[in-house]
Order: C-alpha cells, then structure tokens, then sequence
C-alpha cells in the first residue's frame, strides 16, 4: 500500500498543489524554501490527524455500523496548539497559508492498495488556540470500503521521520515503548537513539534483524572494509541510563557513541528507521529530511543503494540539495519544486521533457536533472560530468532518436534501475562515419571507472543498407573499434511500429483512449492500418523506382563506402557505382515483392500510413509530436521485439 497522490490546499508555502507520488522512492529537490520539508510535514501532519480522529463506532448511523472504525465525530474535533508534533511552528497560526486562519487547511491523500483505491482527507480550522481537525465529508464517507481496505485498524500507517542530526545527547535515560513512539511521532527520534540501538537489538529473539543492520550500516560507511560494533550493559529493569558504546576493529577501545561523527550519527539514524522492529504495518512512511547532510560523496552513493533496496516495504519521501545525490537518482524518482513557477502539480522528472535544441544540435543531450542542478547554484559542464558518471554513452544521429530510445529505456528496464545513461547527438549518419574515429581517441583517454569509450555504444538507422550490409556493418564496429552497435531492420526509427501491425494497433487503441478518452475496435483499427500499409506500396515504387532516387541512394552509398573504409582500414564495399546502382535496385524490388514496406519507410511515410488508418475515427497523427507521445503509452503489452537490445544496456 502506497500514497499514489495527495493534495494540499492553504498549507504554509502551498495553496493549492498536487503531487502524484511513486510507491518507492520520491526525492525533492528545489533551492532553499522550495517546499521540500513542507511536503514532509503535510505527511506528517496527515498522519497526525489519521491517528487522532481513528476510532471506533459506539453506535451505528447511515454509513457507518457499530464497532466500525472511523475518522472522528462532531463532538471530538478540538486539539490544542501544543499537541500538534508533527509540524515545527513557533506560532498558531504558523502552519495557514500565509498565516490566514480563515482559510481552512484541506489535505487528500489518495492510498493504492494494488488495484484498490480510496481517498481520505482532513480539512483544518481554527478556534482560539485550537485547531479543529474534521475528516472531509464524514457523514457521507464510505467507511464499509475504509474498513475494508486497512487490515490492521486502528493504526495502519507507520510513519518514521527522520531530520539532520548533528549530536546527540550526552546522557540519555531508558524510556518505554509508548513513550519511545510518541518521540518518533514529534520528530525528536535522535534523542533516543541509544533507546533504539538497545530495543532493536534486546527486543529480538532472532538477532538476524540486528545482524542485518549492523552489515547494512557497515557497508554504507566504509564499504565493508571495516565493521562498526556496538556494545551496551545497561539493563532496563534495572538502571534508569541506556549506555551505548562502540568499536570499529578489533584493536579500537571502546566509546561512548555521543563521540561518532554526525554523518555516522546521520545514517544510524535513517538506519533505524528502516529497521524499526516493530511489526509492519499496512503501509509504512519513512520520512527523511536531507539524509545526506554531513554525509561524504561516496557514502551518499552507498546510501542510497541501500535505501532502493527497502523501498521494496517502504514508501520513502527524501529531500536534498545536494548534486551528487540528485546525479545519481532515478529520474523517476525525482521532482523539482519551484515556487515561483505557476505549477501546482509535480511529477517525478520521467515526465519531462527538454526543449527542442534544433535539428542541428550535435553534442552531449542534456537530461532533466541539469536544469535542477543549475537552479541550485552548481557550475556549468554538468553534462560532460554525467556523461563520465554514466553507465551508457549512447551515440544517436538525431535529438529525436535521443528522445525517444531515452522513453523507451524507462520502459524496458526495471523501475528500480539505477542505470544512468547519457545521449551524445551525431547529427546525422554523415557525421557518424566522418568523426567516429576521433571520438574513439579522445573517449578512451577519458576515464572514471571505465573509460567513456567502453562505455559507448552506437545506434543508428539503417537507411539504404541492405540487410547484408547492416550486419557486417554492427560486427565491424564491436571488432575493430570496440563499440557495440544496433541498427534495427526497419529504415527510421520511427518505421518499426510498421514490423507488427497488429502490436502497432493495439498500442494505438492505448494512445487514443488516453489522448482522446475514445474506445475504438482493435480488430476494426487492424483491418485499417493493413489496408493502409498495403496502400504505401505506391508511393514507394514511384519514389524509388526513378533513376534519380536510385542514382541518389547509390552515391549515399558510395559516401559511406568511402568513409567505412577509412575506419577499417581494408574496403569495406568492394563493389562499384555501376554495381552499387543495381544492388539497391535490386534490394528495392525484393523488399517490396515481401511486403517488407518497413525497411522503405521514411517518417512521413509512417505518418502517411498512421493518419490514413486513423481518418475514420476523425484523429491525425503528426509524426513530430505524436510519435513521442505514442511512445509514453508503451507497456510490456505492446512492447515491440525490435526495441529488444534495449534491455541489455
């Protein structure tokens, strides 16, 4: 179970924003007082109210029955301002949009169990010095479904926050279990931390949990080249102080661990919200605010593999500011907060998109995040440090092919993929062959933990090579420079939605329904799209079969042949241009004989084919705008053999 949204209307910074959150990890990111603790806090504050109004039913209404759990009644509203712990306001009137009392706070948060929804939400008002805390629409609320949903009522929802620590106290005395969960509820958890080591590792009768984190917290801090230990004899049944001690080898002495660094204290900290050794709950919330604070580089790294690994039970909510922590996320793990933008509903940065740079643009293509990072004050030369930092360099021709392969890898790949990949655009196949051996040289002097050329690899359209050619082409370029190439069979990128009719229509029907909010007959939409595919068949022998077309498409030919074997060294096409002229002759008539249309498709021929399918449903398609959008709707349903090499990089 996870928060899939919420809202927040009147709240502090926010007046009315709406943010769609991932089931795992959600990272903001945004210059100081973007909102980043803010969204924190409504969480919290969420929580808060979730747990001060649940109840049970002491007798039974219209959509409600007795002994059911609910959210509050209309007498048991009314909390003073002190017992608000999970939001910092020095002042009542603090936590209103602009400090305006008469503007009641609202908070949704839609929760997804599965295929399962349901929607709850608080408003906040104020009276003197209380606040009146309401579930929305409670005397119509479908409290059967609420009931249903949770399984473990009263309290579903474990919620962990976590804020930069700095020190601890010097001396710490034992508290209970209920105390110890209302410090963790008021965001003091690190003035019980020796309270925390202690629980986490007495109150287990299997130790594998604490083995566990004591491997976890040892990995993240010195990459299992040392190994932290705690020690304690204190008993609780017996003194009032909680002592906690450590070693970090077998020669150390012991100390209290008041004298560990912050950065150390800090991970112990978010460790332990992870670890927390109570039994789960339905859904479980750690809140961590800017865990890289007094954090080293490389520990950053490691925390946040560590911290992927557990959002498998945990949905996490993480800011920072910090450069290398956002380099190294998922983008679809990160949103930027802008509050001086007009936008009111965030989405992770998978959704973004760069500006067109040109059909000229030739260089690194720059990915969501260096925006980001410029806003919060780094230097320039951001993209060249992605391209060293990443796993892939993938030469493309066009900033096209960068924008779509780059959807296409966010669909192929696992959604917990760390992977980073950076576009560097050739613009256009010309420039492939004339320049590919100078990239070679100066790439491979360039190295982080392998060099940038060991970490290329080329895909390119095949255009007017035959199928022969295309092979030898890809094999020569892995043997004699080292550089894995795909080219795909059909003659544009864009031309292999043309390799499977019957996948191409479903994943139209997919669009359209999104697009237009339009159901239209897969089978009906086949039936179009092959009598159109057929229809093509014209226009490419009146395109092709012409001495000029062919003339052209020799002289490309030669073009290539020429730089090929440059690179190769030894002639890479042996024949001439009489011979060449009759080879694509030839290659032409034999592919439209198979009805292999898709290796003679140019962009406009696809969306020649694509708007005469859709005209009886009265929808065209621009090859320029939709094809990208076409693309966000691609599921494993309708995910195309052809994008397969994707999945190996």
């Amino acid at each position: 179970m996870h928060i899939k949204e919420i809202q927040i209307k009147n709240f502090k910074s926010f007046q009315d924003v709406k943010i769609q959150l991932n089931s795992d990890i959600n990272i903001f990111t945004g210059k100081n007082n973007s909102g980043k603790t803010t969204i924190l806090e409504v969480v919290s504050l969420w929580h808060e109210c979730f747990n001060k109004l649940i109840r049970q039913a002491g007798r039974g209404t219209t959509n409600y029955r007795r002994g059911d759990y609910i959210l509050g009644n209309t007498q048991e509203k009314y909390f003073p301002f002190e017992e608000i712990n999970s939001v910092c306001n020095p002042n009542f009137e603090d936590i209103f949009y602009q400090c305006d009392k008469t503007k009641k706070i609202e908070i949704y948060t839609e929760l997804e169990n599965q295929d399962e929804q349901i929607k709850i939400g608080f408003k906040i008002g104020a009276s003197g010095l209380n606040y009146i805390i309401e579930l929305i629409n409670f005397k119509t609320y479908d409290f059967e479904k609420f009931n249903s949903f949770f399984r473990n009522l009263p309290y579903p929802i474990g919620l962990y926050y976590a804020s930069p620590v700095l020190a601890i106290r010097q001396r710490e005395k034992f508290v209970t279990p209920p105390q110890l969960r209302e410090v963790i509820q008021k965001r003091e958890s690190a003035t019980v931390l020796r309270n925390r080591l202690y629980s986490l590792y007495h109150q287990q009768q299997d130790l594998s949990l604490y083995n566990n984190f004591i491997s976890d917290l040892s990995y993240i801090l010195f990459n299992n080249q040392e190994q932290i230990e705690f020690f304690t004899s204190s008993d609780i049944q017996k003194d009032t102080r909680v002592i906690v001690n450590y070693k970090l080898n077998s020669r150390d002495s012991e100390k209290d661990i008041a004298l560990l660094g912050s950065g150390t204290l800090q991970i112990i900290e978010i460790l332990l919200n992870l670890y927390y050794y109570e039994q789960r709950t339905d859904m479980n919330l750690v809140l961590l605010d800017e865990p890289d604070s007094h954090i080293h580089r490389d520990i950053q790294q490691r925390l946040l593999e560590i911290l992927t690994r557990f959002s498998n039970q945990n949905q996490l909510l993480i800011t920072t500011h910090n450069e290398a922590i956002i380099r190294h996320s998922s983008l679809n793990h990160l949103f930027h907060l802008d509050q001086n933008s007009a936008e009111n509903y965030y989405k992770p940065l998978s959704h973004t998109e760069i500006q067109r740079l040109g059909e000229r643009f030739k260089g690194i293509y720059p990915i969501p995040t260096n925006p980001i990072i410029s806003s919060l004050g780094s230097p320039n030369g951001l993209d060249f440090i992605n391209a060293i930092e990443a796993d892939h360099l993938i030469f493309v021709e066009g900033e096209d092919d960068a924008r779509a392969i780059d959807l296409l890898l966010q669909k192929s790949v696992s959604p917990r993929n760390t992977k980073k990949y950076v576009f560097w655009v050739l613009n256009g196949i010309s420039h492939v062959f004339k320049e590919i051996l100078h990239y070679k040289t100066v790439f491979s002097a360039i190295k982080n933990t392998r060099t940038l050329w060991e970490k290329s690899v080329l895909i390119i359209d095949r255009d007017f090579l035959i199928d022969e050619d295309c092979v030898k082409l890809a094999q020569q370029m892995e043997v004699k420079l080292g550089l894995k190439t795909y080219i795909p069979q059909a003659y544009t990128f864009e031309a292999i939605l043309l390799m499977k009719l019957d996948l191409l229509s479903r994943l139209l029907v997919k669009w359209i329904k999104n697009k237009y909010s339009q159901d239209i007959d897969q089978e009906e939409l086949l039936r179009f799209l092959n009598t159109a595919y057929q229809n093509i068949r014209h226009d490419l022998e009146e395109k092709y079969f012409n001495d000029e077309c062919l003339k052209e498409t020799a002289h490309k030919y030669i073009a290539i042949k020429q730089s090929l074997n440059t690179i190769f060294n030894y002639k890479f096409i042996t024949k001439n241009e009489v011979d060449l002229t009759i080879l694509c002759k030839n290659y032409i008539k034999n592919t439209l004989e198979n009805q292999e249309y898709f290796k003679l498709t140019r962009k406009e021929d696809v969306e020649k084919i694509l708007n005469e399918a859709l005209q009886v449903y009265s929808i065209s398609f621009n090859i320029e705008t939709d094809f990208l959008d076409l693309l966000k709707t691609v599921d494993r349903s309708v995910w195309f053999e052809e994008w397969n090499f994707l999945r190996t990089l």
